[in-house]
């Protein structure tokens, strides 16, 4: 028994020596080649087997509530028969254990329309060191999506200051958790200020129904012209190792005019040069 613990050991250490030694500008590619094997293996053996491969027992899908891939895939869900994605927006973390790929993604049901919208997903390596969905979700916007330039974002190195401490680890996600519940008290007061304070200048911005819209003065002028208001109430956070990026979830009201609607959020935080901390990626889908 000692001896197959002592075996175990060696091979996690080596795992994770080998992703510590990872050349950083490589880094999101490995993760692209991930999210790329993922949709190829959806086109030949089914969504269902591909959603199998590349998730373990910690992925959770939003359908549209959060779920555990366990239960989810257990049930037979009515998964669509044509599925199709492309990454757009995608970064990893100095610690090459964390990343995040989002873009345009279709899906339909023999005999019924294309559906079209966006994608996020939050990846993690596991012990073995391979990609493995965490979190994953589609904003539906019911029209055809317009080109975006492709963004793939590799750490300008790989550097930072190592924790061992479980403690220290809660305390840098309870920073997350109440940076984004003063994000969610100065949305209630007001959006255009919450906005401006917590959104980066080149953030992206999903709203069921529409288009993903990027930066941070269109999604101002967007939202004033659609008469759209957002709340939200924080729920789970998760953070990258390094320390550098960083995931929320929980639920949201959007309102415009008399319209209503009820929706889950998931939003990419990263640590900015002045130590702040801002929303890259802020979407949110209809419950």
């Amino acid at each position: 028994m000692l001896r197959i613990i002592w075996i175990a050991c060696c091979i996690a250490f080596i795992s994770n020596k080998a992703i510590a030694q990872q050349d950083p500008s490589e880094q999101v590619n490995q993760l692209i080649s991930a999210e790329y094997n993922l949709s190829v293996l959806a086109t030949k053996k089914g969504l269902l087997t591909a959603y199998q491969t590349f998730s373990d027992e910690n992925t959770i899908f939003y359908t549209p509530a959060p779920t555990k891939v366990t239960d989810y895939l257990k049930n037979k869900p009515n998964l669509p028969d044509v599925m199709q994605w492309k990454p757009i927006y995608a970064k990893v973390a100095k610690s090459d254990e964390w990343g995040f790929t989002t873009g345009a993604i279709t899906w339909q049901k023999v005999g019924s329309p294309k559906k079209y919208g966006e994608y996020l997903c939050l990846w993690k390596r596991d012990r073995k060191g391979e990609w493995r969905m965490a979190y994953r979700a589609i904003s539906e916007h019911f029209e055809p999506y317009r080109k975006i330039s492709v963004d793939f974002e590799s750490p300008a190195n790989n550097k930072y200051r190592k924790s061992r401490s479980r403690a220290r680890l809660k305390q840098r996600e309870d920073i997350i958790l109440s940076t984004d519940q003063l994000y969610a008290t100065i949305l209630k007061a007001d959006n255009k200020t919450a906005f401006k304070e917590f959104l980066t200048d080149g953030a992206r911005i999903y709203i069921p129904g529409y288009n993903p819209v990027i930066k941070l003065d269109k999604i101002q002028a967007f939202l004033e012209k659609q008469d759209i208001n957002i709340e939200s109430v924080e729920g789970k956070v998760d953070r990258a190792y390094s320390g550098e990026l960083a995931f929320s979830q929980g639920d949201a009201i959007i309102r415009q005019g008399n319209k209503v609607t009820k929706c889950y959020y998931i939003r990419i935080w990263e640590l900015q040069e002045n130590a702040m901390w801002k929303v890259s990626v802020d979407m949110y889908f209809a419950k």
